[in-house]
């Protein structure tokens, strides 16, 4: 009966090595050539890479995904709260007034809503909302019959005989 602990070591050693294959890969090695570094073949770098990514980056991917996407919520809730506050308009250290009224100013709400709309951008960004997608698209493509390439050959030719007419003046 195999050892336990032996099991463990073998199962951490093939997790490393995997690890490296993919360390290998993104410093630009091909399949082949990390596979001859590692003494395995190119089919079990590409395997062990797939694995690597499935199990170790993509969960890591999702995991900032969702602090980003925490912080982007955050950055949204205070310029919707400056969107929505009243603002004066101030010129040189005083209020802007019109007959005793404080002169609202847009400015700052301008500057939320762009703010906005650039945190939307991002977020649709983060979940791939934007990403192109693809169609399939089958088109067909009928022939010209036959009688009516005829007749738009004869209608050229009217046209013509009747340019010619009109340039050669009155009889």
């Amino acid at each position: 009966m195999p050892d336990a602990g032996q099991n463990h070591a073998n199962r951490a050693q093939q997790a490393e090595r995997r690890a490296e294959a993919y360390r290998l890969k993104l410093r630009g090695y091909s399949d082949r050539a990390a596979g001859e570094k590692l003494g395995v073949s190119h089919t079990t770098i590409q395997n062990w890479t797939k694995q690597e990514a499935d199990e170790v980056v993509l969960p890591l991917a999702a995991e900032y995904r969702k602090v980003q996407l925490e912080r982007l919520g955050e950055m949204r809730q205070a310029a919707l709260a400056v969107l929505e506050r009243y603002h004066v308009t101030v010129s040189n250290g005083r209020v802007v007034e019109l007959d005793g009224v404080p002169v609202e100013d847009d400015a700052p709400q301008l500057a939320a809503i762009d703010r906005l709309l650039r945190i939307e951008e991002r977020i649709a960004k983060l979940l791939g909302l934007d990403a192109p997608t693809r169609a399939e698209v089958e088109a067909r493509v009928e022939p010209k019959p036959d009688g009516l390439i005829d007749l738009i050959k004869r209608a050229r030719q009217q046209t013509e005989e009747d340019e010619a007419r009109l340039t050669e003046g009155p009889p």
